[in-house]
């Protein structure tokens, strides 16, 4: 992982307990990636977390591609034994119901 996203984020149990969050913010790293991930434009990320800059957005990313949030598997490259590619696009996570 870059060094630079690992010392980008902090862990403390006060906040939001526990969740991996930028410095100075309550800004969940996952959350930062995941809209990422669900191609919403940097400006609107940007507008939604002003405390945020590109650098810790993109910081955000390389992180949570390394350190998963707990429950969400890792992604790999290998198929598991008898598997088979259907389909060659990532389909982002659904949003809870609020």
């Amino acid at each position: 992982m870059n060094r630079n996203a690992q010392d980008a984020v902090v862990s403390d149990p006060e906040i939001l307990r526990g969740a991996p969050v930028l410095p100075g913010t309550r800004v969940p790293v996952h959350d930062v990636a995941a809209s990422v991930a669900a191609g919403f434009p940097l400006d609107r990320i940007l507008a939604a977390y002003p405390s945020l800059d590109a650098d810790k957005i993109a910081l955000a990313v390389i992180y949570a591609q390394a350190c998963p949030a707990p429950g969400v598997a890792r992604i790999s490259d290998e198929l598991p034994q008898g598997g088979k590619v259907i389909a060659h696009r990532r389909v982002p996570r659904r949003r809870r119901a609020g």
